[in-house]
């Protein structure tokens, strides 16, 4: 497939792999945009809880997911800028709250399809990077390059503890290993877009790797299908 920018790639994978700093830094290298498209769940969730509407009502959550309206801008470090309705949302999308209501909504398959086509816009010219769960299965089953990076949970958990110990945060391993064995396992089975590789993805396991090898890994793919 002939894409007026370039590539579609795919990065797909459990929580705690590095997925968004391993493919921002790749869309760097390789002058393409990044996108990391919880964000457009999150910004549904957002308008959802400003909204005050129930993220257990699937047609509620639907119009709302209908109602919204995204434009991406390329930023130096590759990520794709998003505003939303014309707003950008930048520390709103990590509330506490909107977390909580993302899990819920994020749930409606009707409501995701919307979000998926909104992905497809933003990606079907190619020179992009996505990064999610779904995004080789589900938003971009065309996509020339396809990763599905994954790790142990033990490794997960090691990683995120270190993460919040440096920013100053305490941080309890049994309580953030369970937390990921829980995700993983909703993930993986929920009905709407379940995590898993795609056929002809590329498996990385990550969890006796530093992140430069990580993006080693994957430039080296993505330079498989370029030739």
């Amino acid at each position: 497939m002939s894409r007026l920018k370039g590539l579609v790639v795919a990065i797909d994978g459990t929580a705690g792999t590095g997925k968004s700093s391993v493919g921002r830094a790749v869309a760097q290298q390789l002058g393409y945009g990044f996108l990391s498209t919880g964000g457009l769940y999150r910004a549904l969730a957002y308008h959802v809880f400003a909204q005050h509407v129930d993220a257990a009502d699937s047609q509620a959550v639907l119009s709302v997911a209908k109602r919204l309206d995204f434009v991406f801008e390329r930023q130096p470090d590759a990520t794709l800028k998003m505003w939303v309705n014309g707003e950008y949302l930048g520390n709103k999308l990590n509330l506490d709250e909107v977390a909580q209501t993302a899990s819920k909504a994020s749930t409606h398959a009707a409501a995701r399809a919307v979000l998926t086509e909104k992905m497809r816009q933003a990606g079907k010219d190619g020179g992009i990077i996505l990064e999610g769960r779904d995004i080789g299965t589900v938003v971009f089953p065309d996509a020339e390059v396809k990763i599905y990076l994954t790790a142990a949970p033990e490794v997960r958990a090691d990683r995120r503890v270190k993460q919040l110990q440096a920013q100053g945060v305490a941080a309890d391993y049994g309580q953030i290993l369970a937390s990921i064995k829980e995700r993983d396992l909703r993930d993986s089975t929920r009905a709407a877009s379940p995590l898993k590789p795609a056929p002809d993805a590329v498996q990385i396991d990550t969890s006796h790797m530093n992140m430069q090898q990580v993006i080693d890994a994957v430039i080296k793919e993505i330079n498989k299908y370029a030739a």
